[in-house]
Parts: structure tokens; sequence; C-alpha cells
């Protein structure tokens, strides 16, 4: 197997592990762990696990070594408030300039978010999620803006992955395509009071989603 094919391989059997949530939060990848798991050498295994971490599923510590991004509440709270800020500021631009075919592009991504919803694919979500934010974000025409915007949703949708309670309790009610399609509603009103408000609570909502506690996690033996 080539030096490629084989990091594709292990990248994909980390990843597809941590989106799981087999692999705990905060969990050491030891390249030699993974080695002699998986039986490939640690070159293929240390350049998935930097793809990793571009991606923001996994930590470098420098000295210590690579780990399952484990984020703090408060690192979580930290990064929702500022792209709620971001966002409000993007969005008032946008409602400006966005048009009928803005809106009925915007009212089929929220179709393909309910229906990830509704299987519990959370990778489907996320994507969708992001389309959602982007679509209207991308109307303000301020390239700093949205590429700041861009790096806290990626961010924002791994901790959604990760450790939002609804893909881990299936009683939990989804909420995100009613709020998405109120806040398309106040963007189509040009309403910038409601919007502030309603983007605060939707960020709100996500935060108090996240919950970080342990469960029914694994070790990479246990996994591959």
């Amino acid at each position: 197997m080539k030096e490629k094919t084989v990091e594709q391989h292990v990248y994909n059997k980390l990843r597809t592990a941590i989106l799981a949530r087999k692999l705990a939060p905060g969990k050491q990848l030891v390249e030699h762990n993974i080695s002699n798991t998986l039986g490939v050498s640690r070159t293929p295994i240390r350049n998935a696990i930097k793809k990793l971490s571009n991606e923001g599923f996994v930590d470098l510590i420098p000295n210590r070594g690579a780990f399952v991004t484990s984020p703090s509440k408060d690192e979580v709270i930290q990064a929702y408030e500022l792209r709620a800020n971001l966002e409000y500021l993007a969005v008032k631009k946008s409602m400006h300039v966005m048009d009928e075919n803005d809106y009925n592009h915007i009212n089929r991504i929220i179709e393909d978010e309910k229906k990830s919803l509704i299987n519990h694919n959370s990778e489907e979500f996320v994507v969708a999620n992001k389309a959602f934010h982007i679509a209207i974000t991308k109307k303000c025409d301020n390239k700093f803006l949205n590429e700041f915007i861009e790096r806290l949703i990626n961010q924002t949708n791994i901790y959604l992955i990760l450790f939002d309670e609804f893909f881990s309790n299936p009683g939990q009610e989804p909420y995100s395509p009613d709020e998405h399609r109120y806040l398309l509603q106040l963007i189509q009103n040009k309403d910038e009071t409601g919007l502030k408000i309603a983007l605060e609570n939707h960020f709100k909502h996500s935060i108090n989603s996240i919950d970080i506690r342990f469960n029914g996690y694994k070790d990479l033996d246990e996994i591959f």
C-alpha cells in the first residue's frame, strides 16, 4: 500500500473513531500504539494526525504529544460568543443585498439540515449548518470577516459533532431548523434589532446543548 494511501487509511480510522465518540476528548494519540494496532509505520500516522490537527479534531501540544480536542466549557462559550458578534456584523451588511434567489437557496439548505437531524446524521448536519450560515454571511463581501467566521464555524461544528447532546440523546428534539427559519425571516424583514437578539439566543442554545461529560469511550485496541 502506498504511503499516501496508508496515511488516508489512518486518517479515516482516527477521524471516524473521534466522530463516533469512541475516542475520549483529551485522549492521547500515541504513534507507537497506533502503529502496533493498525500495523503501519509511524510516518503516515504522524501526517494523518497533523491533518486532523489542521481540521481542529486534534490538539498538538509541544513536548507532550497529540490529543483528541478537549475544549473547556469556557473555550466553547468564547468561540460561540465571538462567532455571534462577527456573524451579526456580517449579516447586517448581507441582509441589504440578499434577494429571492438567496432566500430560496437558504430554505433548501434548511430542508437538508432538517433531514440530517431526523436521520441523526451528525456529519450531514454540520455540512448543512455551515452552508446555512455561510450562504448569509458571505454576502457581506468582506474577505477578512468571512475568513474569521468560517474558521469559527469549522471549530464550533466540531464541538457540535463531538459534544452536542442531540446526537447522544434519542429523545432530544432538534431546534436548529426552526431557529434558522426565524433568523431568515428576520433577515427578509431587515430587522436588525430582532436579528441581534435571535442570533445571541441561537448561539446560547448551542452552548447549552454542549455536553462535555465522559461517556462510553474506548481505547484504540478496542476500536480498530
